[in-house]
């Protein structure tokens, strides 16, 4: 009887998908949950990225099997949080596997506001 209660619950964690996390990095305002969303590959060391992007936040999927970073279920998980950010773009920061499972963590991106012609900093 208890190793019947263990094998279920143990098919209830493998059957309810996903464990999803989101951390917020910076306050922008939420687009709609079916925003447009860019898929964008960058990279975080090379100087125009921090001319180019601002990184709102991560949303983080943890799972026991292996993950596609591009599949339609993880779209649809990460859309609306990505979305409700304000972000207008998502680039895969992560995406590692191993024998205990897989973890994808997609940053949430916004272009930085470019300064106005004709002025200048000081």
């Amino acid at each position: 009887m208890k190793l019947a209660v263990v094998i279920a619950v143990g098919l209830l964690g493998c059957a309810s998908g996903p464990r999803v996390t989101e951390t917020r990095m910076v306050q922008s305002p939420p687009l709609p949950a079916g925003c447009k969303l860019e898929l964008v590959t960058v990279d975080i060391t090379a100087m125009s990225f921090n001319q180019t992007w601002e990184v709102l936040g991560y949303v983080s999927l943890l799972d026991s099997t292996a993950q596609d970073a591009a599949a339609e279920g993880n779209r649809a998980l990460v859309r609306p949080r990505a979305c409700a950010m304000g972000g207008t773009a998502i680039a895969v920061a992560m995406n590692s596997a191993s024998q205990g499972g897989s973890g994808l963590v997609y940053m949430v991106l916004h272009p930085k506001p470019t300064a106005p012609s004709g002025t200048s900093t000081f």
